[in-house]
């Protein structure tokens, strides 16, 4: 029977264009097909996972990581048997004590002796300028006598302040002196800041017989 031998209206579905669907057995059926993996673009649009981003990878010569912080050089002085770092100020005296103000690290007070009482109780005080010392009278009773490295020695003015390079002693009185170390200096710990010496078993004396050990 043919489409024009009757009145009513047939409506085909159209067939895809594509060579591929004319090789289904079923025409209008909808068929999905697997998307081969070269496929173009054009035809399909193929959605494939995204990558996770590469972690930045810095190398190890670069200044702005492995360039060391700088550290700063500055004085040591000795005050008997102490030798102490200029990075805070240092006060020493028969009896010092911190200034009701303090701007900036808090002093370290360094007690020296003085049977005669020659040091005032806040005799000096010392402080980093760069790499040189700077040592500021605090309006002591006797003074500070300053005697530089192949100079001429002076008294200081009370309450004055002076700057005084490697190699310099400062007097304080009753045999009381300061030396200005160099900034290039290391300091060891302090003895009570180091672990205690390993035990070891005393050998025995010389031709002293061992105790042969016992066979099992």
């Amino acid at each position: 029977m043919r489409d024009d031998d009757i009145d009513d209206t047939v409506v085909r579905r159209a067939r895809a264009p594509r060579a591929a669907d004319l090789a289904d057995h079923v025409l209008g059926d909808t068929v999905i097909r697997p998307v081969p993996p070269d496929a173009s673009a054009s035809e399909d649009t193929l959605v494939r996972p995204t990558a996770a981003p590469r972690a930045l990878h810095v190398p190890a010569d670069d200044p702005a990581v492995s360039a060391p912080a700088p550290t700063t050089r500055v004085p040591s002085i000795r005050v008997g048997d102490r030798t102490l770092r200029l990075d805070r100020p240092v006060i020493v005296g028969r009896r010092p004590g911190l200034p009701r103000i303090v701007q900036g690290p808090t002093p370290e007070l360094v007690t020296v002796p003085s049977p005669s009482g020659q040091v005032s109780s806040s005799h000096v005080l010392l402080h980093a300028e760069g790499e040189a010392a700077v040592v500021d009278d605090l309006r002591s009773t006797n003074g500070t006598v300053v005697r530089p490295a192949g100079a001429a020695p002076f008294r200081m003015p009370a309450g004055a302040s002076n700057v005084v390079l490697t190699g310099t002693v400062v007097e304080i009185g009753d045999g009381n002196v300061i030396e200005i170390l160099s900034p290039h200096l290391r300091i060891a710990p302090a003895s009570g800041d180091l672990p205690p010496r390993p035990t070891w078993p005393a050998d025995p004396p010389t031709g002293t017989p061992r105790t042969p050990r016992e066979r099992p």
